[in-house]
């Protein structure tokens, strides 16, 4: 309700300041031409050129400027929005007709004084105005919380210290576990490769000694065979080379009888 009947109070001294400059602009040329005039000394020379050269025109586009925003302010239509456009087109306005530091004559002076004081007054209830959210959160608050949601959000997200400590147990004991079947599963190899190895040396060294008596004693079976077989060899060779002797001898002989024989038989052809 405060609000309802602050704004167009508020807005009205800005709209009838507009609706005034609008009807007696050149009342105001003079001093919108003097604003122009600082602006072109204090701003640096790439942007004094872009300040604009007719008085008139800036003094209308001012006061067009105050009775737009004023109305909106007044019927609650962008409130913040039309405070700070009311701001900073005020701000011209101060300079322009109450800078009392210009005045010669006291009662100006004065005059010139309160005027600055009451629209720096006014300018205040702007400002207040702009940062009026009407009981919803504003923006940096909006931006705080939406920071804060978003953080808890993400942390809910995230596994929690406690999860992560158990998780880290967890896949301790599974290592340890891990590590200490492994350590059994290989000291039992090595116990069973040992006891293997042991039987093993224990087997061979009580049949060594039958094993090497059964290898001197197929040793002397294999040589007494090896004799033996000489022995038929040789006995063979003997009797081939007496039945070659006789053999060789009967064929001497037959061939000795063949020859007396031929030799008597064309012995007596020769002689015919």
């Amino acid at each position: 309700m405060i609000r309802k009947l602050a704004r167009p109070m508020l807005a009205s001294v800005y709209i009838a300041d507009g609706v005034d400059t609008l009807a007696n602009t050149e009342a105001h040329v003079e001093g919108t031409e003097s604003v122009i005039d600082r602006l072109r000394t204090v701003l640096p020379r790439q942007y004094a050129a872009f300040v604009p050269t007719d008085p008139e025109l800036v003094a209308r586009g001012l006061g067009a400027t105050k009775v737009g925003a004023g109305s909106m302010l007044a019927l609650g239509k962008f409130p913040r929005l039309s405070a700070l456009t009311l701001a900073i087109a005020s701000i011209p306005t101060i300079l322009a007709r109450h800078a009392f530091w210009e005045a010669d004559d006291s009662q100006e002076k004065s005059a010139r004084r309160s005027g600055f004081l009451t629209s720096i007054a006014l300018l205040g209830g702007l400002f207040i105005t702009t940062a009026d959210t009407q009981g919803k959160p504003g923006i940096a608050w909006r931006t705080k919380h939406a920071a804060k949601v978003t953080n808890k959000k993400v942390q809910k997200a995230l596994p929690t210290k406690s999860e992560t400590e158990k998780f880290a147990e967890s896949a301790s004991e599974q290592a340890s576990a891990l590590a200490e079947s492994t350590r059994g599963f290989f000291g039992e190899a090595t116990e069973k490769a040992s006891e293997y190895i042991e039987a093993a040396q224990e087997y061979f060294e009580d049949n060594k000694d039958d094993w090497l008596k059964a290898a001197e004693s197929n040793a002397e079976t294999a040589r007494k065979r090896a004799v033996k077989l000489a022995s038929q060899a040789q006995e063979r060779a003997d009797e081939a080379r007496k039945n070659a002797s006789k053999n060789a001898a009967k064929y001497q002989k037959q061939a000795d009888k063949a020859a007396k024989k031929a030799k008597k038989k064309w012995g007596k052809k020769l002689d015919i």
